[in-house]
């Protein structure tokens, strides 16, 4: 991933609003590049550590940036295995409806 796209895809991130692969890609970018972690740093402390000062809330940046990153990597896990379990679920019900199919030729 470029620079640019990453700097382009915070908004989307701060706001769960990325895929899972833009997602990963993100997450895995930001692990790598430490200018783009800087600037997700920044935005992130524009937008939500200004709102918590704005309401007298104490805000910790690295401690807030750093949980909302390892939330973001929990939510990509729970959305693969969810995928994943659909998936799975497909196969079943394709293959019953196969079987059902074969049975009533048979019959």
């Amino acid at each position: 991933m470029e620079c640019k796209e990453f700097q382009r895809m915070i908004p989307d991130f701060l706001e769960d609003e990325l895929d899972n692969r833009d997602l990963e890609t993100f997450l895995e970018h930001i692990e790598h590049c430490k200018n783009c972690r800087e600037e997700l740093t920044i935005q992130f402390l524009v937008e939500t550590g200004t709102k918590s000062l704005e309401d007298g809330k104490s805000f910790n940046l690295s401690a807030e940036l750093g949980n909302l990153i390892q939330n973001a990597w929990q939510r990509l896990a729970f959305r693969k295995k969810l995928l994943k379990t659909a998936l799975g679920l497909q196969v079943v019900i394709v293959a019953e409806i196969a079987i059902a199919i074969a049975l009533s030729i048979i019959l």
